[in-house]
């Protein structure tokens, strides 16, 4: 038998874990992009176009295990292509897998799945906004097309160094494999409260996570040796 738990600790919990509440710099989902509470489709629901404290989904249509905790959203089932030669813009876009937590952004994102379809529900709402489409070959790659090497080249930064700052992680792949995903770049909850919900503001300088001293594109040279 399962132990009960308090409704309303599981929602607490849930939210505490999203970033919800707001800190110094109006950090949080309130006020964000993904505060969905004050759009019209989601009927006040600020979480639970996401997440769910009841009858997540917790696989995909090919039976692998979903990345994001407690989800509700419908997930796409779309086929993507992704950038086949990095060094070359001509080449011809490939199909290919997106690593398991770039599932849940496109679910919104690649615009098939309308915004109100979560919680079971069919809805209407289309992503007008932000939708990348299935073509994601004009986009940073992730996922196929930007799996990580087992060793990190000399031109990229150890993903250690981000493990240790707490910032924009790689993502599992299906088989395991690590990738670039969209929540690489992106800090979905938006607790850094940076512009287009990045994990660093990119448009300063700073030190990188490996130490040195850049004059902007900081997100960009927490990852590449430039």
């Amino acid at each position: 038998m399962k132990p009960k738990i308090s409704l309303a600790l599981t929602i607490g919990a849930l939210m505490a874990a999203i970033g919800l509440a707001t800190s110094p710099g109006n950090a949080g989902v309130t006020g964000s992009p993904h505060d969905f509470g004050a759009q019209s489709w989601s009927t006040g629901k600020t979480c639970q176009p996401c997440h769910t404290p009841h009858d997540a989904v917790v696989e995909d249509a090919n039976g692998d295990k979903v990345s994001a905790p407690l989800w509700s959203h419908t997930l796409s089932t779309a086929t993507y292509y992704l950038t086949d030669d990095w060094s070359d813009p001509s080449a011809t876009p490939q199909t290919g897998e997106v690593d398991q937590n770039s599932k849940v952004c496109l679910s919104c994102h690649d615009g098939t799945v309308a915004l109100d379809s979560f919680g079971g529900a069919t809805g209407s709402t289309p992503n007008t906004n932000s939708n990348l489409g299935t073509d994601l070959s004009d986009d940073h790659p992730i996922g196929d097309a930007a799996r990580w090497w087992t060793t990190t080249p000399s031109y990229m930064v150890d993903p250690s160094f981000r493990t240790t700052a707490g910032i924009m992680p790689l993502r599992k792949m299906a088989d395991g494999s690590l990738a670039v995903g969209c929540t690489t770049c992106h800090e979905p909850h938006n607790r850094k409260s940076t512009t287009h919900m990045l994990w660093v503001n990119n448009s300063v300088a700073g030190t990188t996570v490996d130490g040195r001293a850049v004059n902007g594109s900081l997100l960009c040279m927490n990852c590449h040796k430039k």
